[in-house]
Formats: C-alpha cells, structure tokens, sequence
C-alpha cells in the first residue's frame, strides 16, 4: 500500500463522487446521496465496476468523509473481465472517463 494520501472524492454528479486509490486510472468505489422522504438522508457507498450489477454494498454512512473512509485500497474492487465480451468497456480495457454516456446507453 502506497504511503499517499488518499486522494479526496471526485464529484461526478450532482449527488454522486468516485473515489480513487491505488490505481490511478480506475475508480475504488461509488458514493451516492439519498435524502428519502420520512427517512434520514445517508451516503451509500459501493465497490466500483463499470456494470452497476458488479458493484458491491460497502455501507450507508452518516458523511461523505466516513463513506470515503469505508472504500478499500490496493485491491481489485471491479469484476474480472470476460474473454467474450466484444465491448472494451465491459473488459476493463478502457478508461472511467471513457464509459457510455446514459443517453447513448438507453437510446
């Protein structure tokens, strides 16, 4: 593990930040706000992998700052890639900053 601090989250949406770690061209986890209505507003934070399928639970904290925390370092948090997949993307072969954009997915 690298001594680095860890760098602070990426704001990539209105209520949604990556968070880095070891490798610097790939995200270690998603965090994403949800104020529900009659309920207390938390932070959900999840392992990243570029299907949101992959994703794994990591916890809902209170903060931005406690959810940052939970995220791992130095270990592969995306799922391993297929050798039948046809889609760069889908392998990990491409960059975070290269993913689909949601219009161009749900056309």
């Amino acid at each position: 593990m690298s001594d680095r601090p860890a760098a602070p989250p990426i704001r990539i949406g209105e209520a949604e930040w990556i968070v880095m770690r070891e490798v610097p061209d790939r995200p270690a986890g998603l965090v994403k706000y949800f104020a529900p209505s009659g309920a207390p507003a938390y932070f959900r934070c999840v392992t990243w992998a570029p299907r949101s399928e992959d994703r794994r639970l990591i916890g809902r904290f209170a903060t931005l700052a406690e959810a940052e925390r939970a995220v791992p370092g130095g270990r592969r948090s995306a799922a391993p890639a297929t050798p039948r997949s046809a889609d760069a993307w889908e392998r990990g072969q491409a960059p975070w900053d290269a993913a689909p954009r949601r219009s161009d997915r749900y056309a």
